[in-house]
């Protein structure tokens, strides 16, 4: 959404535990809430002979950024931030800078 220019909306899930709604209907499911369990949590899933759900907890504002950045995706996310600020959300660019500091280059 924010690649394209969209701000965000209706699209909170509230804290939901997808391993819990697996487990409900008879599938396994797997809760990881640190980067240090996910491969144990993915080796499981995997050696399994039928469905699973591996739930993998992130921070609500983590980018998932391609390698390269075309033009497009930065124009769009610079209408976002826009936008963004424009509906009275900056809070919102405040967290995603927050949480996505650690990514930049330049502070590694």
């Amino acid at each position: 959404m924010k690649a394209g220019g969209i701000v965000n909306y209706g699209t909170d899930l509230d804290d939901l535990d997808f391993a819990a709604v697996a487990r409900s209907a008879g599938i396994i499911g797997v809760r990881v809430d640190r980067a240090g369990q996910l491969d144990d949590a993915l080796r499981e899933a995997l050696a399994l002979d039928g469905p699973a759900v591996v739930d993998a907890r992130t921070a609500s504002q983590e980018l998932s950024l391609p390698p390269n950045l075309t033009y497009d995706q930065v124009k769009g996310f610079s209408l976002f931030a826009t936008r963004t600020v424009l509906s009275g959300q900056g809070d919102e660019l405040l967290e995603l800078a927050k949480t996505n500091l650690h990514e930049l280059p330049l502070l590694r």
